[in-house]
């Protein structure tokens, strides 16, 4: 095998690619208060949990019937971001300045 070199500076001086790893962060952002990972910890535990109700409503009501609830779910959460979408890529809104004051 042919080891490749890669060049991660070249990479890092096109500034039409968005990679996150790659971007500087200050220090602020790398400590967060205690308020902040039990929001983290509670998104976790809230998966947990609804992976849980999801197989309790698979085993009461059947797989189809949960099949079809998770597909109209789906369709109702792509509808509602449509907008969203469609407005964050005609005014050039990254997911910086979408998620900023998001918590």
């Amino acid at each position: 095998m042919i080891r490749v070199k890669r060049n991660y500076r070249a990479w890092v001086a096109n500034e039409t690619l968005e990679d996150y790893a790659l971007r500087y962060a200050a220090r602020s952002y790398r400590r967060w208060p205690a308020w902040l990972l039990a929001n983290t910890a509670l998104g976790g535990i809230s998966f947990l949990a609804l992976e849980a109700i999801g197989g309790a409503i698979t085993l009461s009501y059947g797989f189809h019937n949960a099949f079809a609830a998770i597909l109209l779910v789906s369709l109702i959460i792509f509808i509602t971001n449509l907008p969203i979408a469609y407005y964050a890529s005609r005014y050039n809104i990254d997911m910086d300045l979408l998620t900023r004051g998001a918590g």
